[in-house]
């Protein structure tokens, strides 16, 4: 469980350390943190039983209380004997009321101060010791698991804003490739069917005030997610305590939350630990953001399960819990000091840029994009408070010794402020005109800012917080968000002002360089910027640089690239390799022997490694570890009542499958003798005088039967006509019941007919009634369900007559195409009628739109002697051809269409072939296998050698007769495992069709 900090510690750690100074004791370290389990600590918890949970969870507790009770007792001999002192380095800056350590001296942050030593102090001191210990606990016992498939499904979740900001967060992180990375990770989840939204608490705003960098990103952040994405922000709860955030709760009643496990500083930390704390009591499990990993399928992550042990430490400490929230989050306005001396306020600030703003909107009443308006509010209000705090500097700070006036660093003046303006404004001219792809080719710079500008590039910040939060509340103002993720570039400027310090050569007013068009926009951003600050003179546009002050200076922290080694394979002497590879080696690159990549390979001596180095006991494959309940060659009497019992079951089990009883397999040579002698037995012989007395009585009683079916429907014709006229749907089921009822063709042909007629006379009257308003398109298709019929079961009874009368039927329709291919002739008809009764769909679109189920199936009459009990049709036939020649086949098929009947005939082949041939049927699920091998049971019996036997089955979990049946039902998984294990190989050899169901 790598922590989330891990990722941005270093470059707090690099900003503390930028300009850090020794002088000011009231500006000591405040923020050690007093408890950090290592990764050993936190693993020493862990468990999986959950028989063992309190044993584990007291275990982890002594640890934990054991470590802290070791730091205690480091800090009491380190520094002061005093107990007091020893909780006081691990309180947060409000209590300690001591500047940040990883604040510099030229920008600082410092609290009120109280007295560290009284009561309610210590008391809050202890408790925060309480709930570190009770929240590592509680993290050391988290799973690693698999979060959408397991734990969301249709359920949903919350992720902490503030932790998905610290996931990304880095000092020297570019801004849109932070936002780039936030994108992917959220849409890593919406891609994966997940359902949540982000949560941004508003008291934890007030942690980010000592840095700047952060407090701007997660301003942007919040507007870029409500405005630029389609994910759900909330930012109306005050903290995790708040009566709203219960309300919300309770109503959606999150699975999980997402929350980072350390924060920036101590502080943070705390109240991310609080927020476990109390949404474990709540009965919300708790997911780390740090540590996650992704595949196609799933997303894993370190997962806490809410138990009643958390439900009773927030009973326990429900009032210390919320006064250690209300500490932590209680508002204070910062004192900021810029350069030591010059005192800032964050009133001041929002003051200012809320009349810059009211007036900016007059000057660009139109509205603009939001790169221009943060860039001209930036540099206007930085200016006119950086002015402002020069011309009111303190006349007490000038008292101060001359040794400490020293050591300060000189602040900028107005005009060198004024020059580094410029150059943010031409940095966001190059962002509007200039293609990502350029620059994404900038060059590395190894120059980083000088102290002396880095309290003016955080002022900035400060100041670019509240133009976008002024901003978000403007809603009658046009403003184009969309490049919110993209407002500032620090590569590109730091390259900007490398160039007008170092390679800018042609003078200071010379401007051509930049274009008509860059130069239009940058002059009209500066022309904005001095508006805005009109009360000060900071000079024209031109030149850009107007002092000589230098703003970088050499990058100690930075580290050249290095070299990119050689990419190869290593060469590896395989029999194996050289045989299935062939020349593809020829053309793959191979490493030479001398490459550091091949010397500094450590050469093990060979052995060959047959037992368990812990055990002592022989290795096994993954084949041998599945448990074998019972195999038909033991000896073992108990065994064998198993195997009888199991078989017994088998049997009952298929027939409750199959009605018919199962069959004997007699082994057989060839099978190819056996099907021609039955196809000769089905040759027709010589008729006897008998038979053909019979068929020509059969003939006159057909005779007979015919003109009383043909007396029984001239008596219906007229009274079905009328009523199919009346109601089609209940006229054609009497005639559809009619039919069957009538063994003669000729009488069916005559009914037929007559309901086409009936039926077009229907969907004329239709056509008629509804002119050109929409048609019922069911009464045209019981039109063409009547030619459909004629045309497939009564195709020798069709005269010329009736052949024209459908010409003209389909004409009718508007089936100009089927009407000439039935007629094979163009013939007249009126176009006003076609236009009148056509369907305005083409043939084929109407028929398989609407005639469905009505359209008729290809159906073979003559039987195969393979199959017994039904008459395949054609691509049955085939196939049954294909298992005949030994060839492999895919079928493709709709369910209950017979593709599982080829199978069977495929396992009846081998068993009649051969003792030895196996068939591997591949199951998609254990479930399927139970079922398949029940079916076999019960349609095949073979009297085998001793030891054999008809089917064996293999799943992950059981697995009994594998290598002595002719027929294995297994899984996927397993069949990998027979086909790769070195001792299987012989069996792999007897296979002669493996059947894959449900590919």
């Amino acid at each position: 469980m790598a922590s989330a900090g891990d990722h941005f510690k270093k470059a707090v750690h690099n900003d503390a350390n930028e300009n850090a100074s020794n002088d000011e004791s009231e500006c000591s370290d405040s923020e050690k943190i007093g408890f950090i389990p290592t990764k050993e600590d936190k693993e020493s918890g862990s468990t999986s039983d959950s028989n063992e949970e309190d044993e584990a969870s007291d275990n982890v507790e002594a640890a934990v209380t054991q470590m802290l009770k070791e730091e205690e007792n480091r800090l009491k001999e380190a520094e002061d004997p005093d107990y007091s002192n020893a909780y006081s380095v691990s309180t947060t800056e409000e209590v300690t009321h001591q500047a940040s350590q990883t604040e510099s001296t030229d920008f600082r942050v410092l609290q009120h101060k109280h007295d560290s030593q009284s009561h309610e102090i210590r008391k809050h001191l202890e408790f925060l010791k309480k709930l570190r210990l009770h929240t590592w606990t509680s993290l050391s016992r988290a799973q690693y698991v698999s979060l959408l498939k397991d734990f969301v499904e249709s359920e949903f979740f919350v992720i902490d804003g503030d932790s998905l900001l610290l996931m990304f967060s880095d000092e020297k992180i570019q801004y849109l490739n932070f936002f780039y990375q936030i994108e992917c990770f959220l849409q890593d989840f919406t891609e994966k069917g997940a359902k949540y939204v982000i949560v941004f608490f508003k008291d934890a705003e007030q942690i980010y005030f000592p840095y700047p960098h952060f407090l701007f990103l997660r301003t942007a952040l919040i507007e870029h997610l409500r405005h630029n994405t389609g994910t759900t922000v909330h930012t109306e709860f005050s903290n995790c305590l708040s009566s709203k955030w219960e309300i919300f709760l309770k109503k959606s009643y999150p699975y999980f939350i997402i929350v980072s496990d350390i924060g920036l500083t101590s502080t943070q930390t705390d109240y991310l630990s609080i927020l476990i704390a109390h949404s474990l009591s709540k009965k919300i499990n708790v997911v780390l953001a740090s540590g996650q990993e992704y595949d196609i399928l799933r997303v894993y992550g370190y997962h806490v399960q809410s138990v009643h042990k958390h439900r009773l430490f927030c009973q326990k400490y429900g009032k210390d819990l919320r006064n250690a929230c209300e500490n932590l989050v209680r508002y204070k306005e910062p004192f900021m000091c810029l350069y030591e001396h010059l005192k800032l306020s964050l009133k001041n600030i929002q003051k200012e840029v809320h009349q810059t703003v009211h007036l900016l909107k007059k000057l660009w009443p139109e509205g603009s994009d939001i790169r221009r308006v943060v860039c001209v509010l930036a540099c206007a209000v930085g200016l006119k408070i950086y002015s402002n705090m020069l011309e009111n500097a303190n006349t007490s700070m000038g008292a101060k010794t001359e040794q400490s006036a020293r050591r300060r660093s000189k602040p900028l003046s107005p005009e060198e402020a004024a020059d580094f303006c410029r150059m943010q404004c031409l940095t966001v001219a190059f962002l509007l005109h200039m293609p990502l792809s350029q620059r994404a080719q900038i060059r590395i710079m190894k120059s980083c800012w000088t102290k002396q500008v880095l309290p003016l590039i955080k002022m900035q910040q400060l100041c670019t917080h509240f133009a976008l939060t002024q901003l978000s509340d403007t809603n009658h103002w046009k403003l184009d968000l969309t490049y919110l993720p993209d407002l500032n570039d620090d590569s590109l400027l730091i390259n900007l002002a490398h160039y007008y310090e170092v390679e800018y050569t042609e003078g200071l007013d010379f401007k051509k360089e930049l274009g008509k068009e860059m130069e239009n926009e940058y002059q009209c951003l500066w022309d904005t910027v001095t508006k805005l600050a009109v009360k000060y003179s900071f000079g024209d546009a031109f030149p850009i640089r107007k002092t000589s002050q230098l703003f970088l200076e050499e990058d100690q922290t930075f580290r050249d690239y290095e070299e990119i080694p050689n990419i190869g394979l290593i060469s590896v002497k395989s029999d194996l390799v050289e045989d299935y590879a062939g020349d593809v080696l020829k053309d793959l690159p191979v490493l030479e022997s001398n490459d550091p990549a091949v010397t500094s390979l450590i050469k093990y001596k060979e052995f060959d490694e047959l037992r368990h180095w812990h055990s002592g006991r022989p290795l096994t494959e993954e084949y041998e570890r599945v448990r074998c309940n019972a195999d038909a060659k033991s000896k073992d009497p108990e065994e064998r009542r198993q195997i009888q019992k199991l078989q017994t079951f088998r049997h009952f089990y298929g027939s409750t499958l199959e009605g018919s009883a199962s069959k004997l397999i007699v082994h057989q040579e060839d099978v190819s003798g056996n099907v021609n002698s039955a196809v000769k037995k089905t040759q027709k012989k010589h008729k006897s005088k008998a038979e053909k007395i019979a068929e020509e009585n059969n003939r006159r009683l057909k005779t007979k039967e015919e003109m009383k079916e043909q007396e029984q429907w001239k008596a219906l014709c007229i009274p079905t006509e009328k009523e199919i006229k009346a109601n089609l749907s209940v006229g054609i089921n009497k005639l559809e019941k009619f039919l069957k009822t009538l063994k003669s063709k000729s009488v069916k042909f005559s009914v037929e007919m007559t309901g086409l007629c009936a039926c077009l006379e229907v969907w004329k009257e239709h056509c008629r009634e509804q002119g050109k308003k929409s048609k019922d398109l069911s009464k045209a298709v019981q039109v063409v369900r009547r030619i459909h019929i004629l045309l497939e079961k009564y195709q020798d009874l069709l005269e010329k007559p009736h052949l024209q009368k459908l010409t003209r039927y389909l004409r009718l329709l508007g089936f100009e195409n089927l009407a000439c291919s039935l007629s094979g002739q163009t013939g007249g008809s009126d176009n006003q009628s076609i236009s009148n009764y056509a369907i305005e769909v083409g043939p084929a679109r109407f028929q398989l739109q609407y005639m469905d189920y009505y359209l008729l199936r290809e159906e073979r009459n003559d039987p195969d002697p393979r199959v017994q009990h039904f008459i395949p049709d054609t691509w049955q036939r085939e196939l049954l051809d294909a298992v005949d020649n030994n060839e492999s086949a895919v079928i493709v098929a709709p369910t209950s269409s017979g593709k599982t009947y080829a199978s069977y005939y495929c396992m009846e082949k081998v068993l009649k072939t051969s003792n030895d041939g196996v068939v591997v049927y591949v199951a998609p699920t254990k479930a399927l296998v139970n079922q398949v091998v029940g079916t076999i049971y019960s349609r095949f019996t073979k009297k085998l050698p001793d030891g054999l036997v008809v089917c064996g089955v293999f799943t992950r979990d059981y697995r009994n007769d594998v290598m002595n049946s002719q027929i294995l039902v297994t899984v996927p998984q397993c069949l990998e495992i027979l086909m790769l294990s070195p001792r299987c190989q012989k069996w792999t050899k007897r296979i002669q069709y493996v059947i894959f169901d449900e590919v």
